[in-house]
């Protein structure tokens, strides 16, 4: 396997570290706290699933056995308040296989321009004295300020009012409202980072 690179604790001195696999077993849990040989798991571990992935054996260490070296890895760095080498974390990208366009948003990616363009436009007005509305800016307004910004360009101003209504309705939306709203000593409101916009 190929050799990597390690700094001895306490030194600056860089020593090659052998790319090998970790021994796993479930009734005798391996410990290791040496940066170097933690990094040469990780590089291993690594370089033996792209070869099984590519059609290579097993050779008695199949995937099943990598993830749960790599929780042991994982582990290890931990306890030895090591910072993991970039192959430990492009190892587990490669085992979770995390999807491109995963997103925390409640609404999808195509909208999500406009869905954060609304949340500024209301911003920049007070709150709504009822609390029925994350702002006193009128339905209307608001979907029109976001008509242009949809994926749908053929959009009708009542299709944009509906998408704007459900918006309205997450807390998501009415939270991130009210953390960029800033109201100025003059009684205005803006948006944090941005002029001031009268109300």
């Amino acid at each position: 396997m190929q050799k990597g690179y390690g700094q001895v604790p306490g030194s600056s001195e860089v020593v090659k570290a052998s790319a090998q696999l970790p021994l796993v077993d479930p009734d005798f849990r391996f410990v290791e706290h040496q940066p170097e040989k933690l990094h040469g798991y990780a590089r291993g571990l690594l370089e033996h699933l792209r070869a099984i992935r590519a059609g290579g054996k097993a050779e008695g260490y199949p995937i099943a056995t990598i993830k749960a070296a790599a929780v042991w890895l994982i582990e290890s760095y931990a306890e030895a308040n090591v910072a993991p080498a970039p192959e430990a974390a492009q190892l587990i990208r490669e085992i979770v296989g995390p999807h491109r366009d995963a997103s925390t948003l409640p609404v999808r990616r195509s909208s999500e321009t406009a869905y954060w363009a609304a949340i500024e436009f209301e911003a920049r007005h007070p709150p709504d004295p009822t609390g029925k509305e994350p702002s006193t800016a009128k339905r209307y307004a608001v979907a029109k300020y976001v008509l242009g910004l949809l994926r749908n360009k053929d959009a009708s101003q009542k299709t944009a009012e509906g998408i704007v209504r459900g918006w309205q309705k997450l807390p998501h939306y009415r939270a991130n409202v009210a953390l960029q709203r800033v109201k100025t000593s003059h009684g205005d409101f803006r948006v944090k980072g941005q002029k001031i916009i009268s109300a």
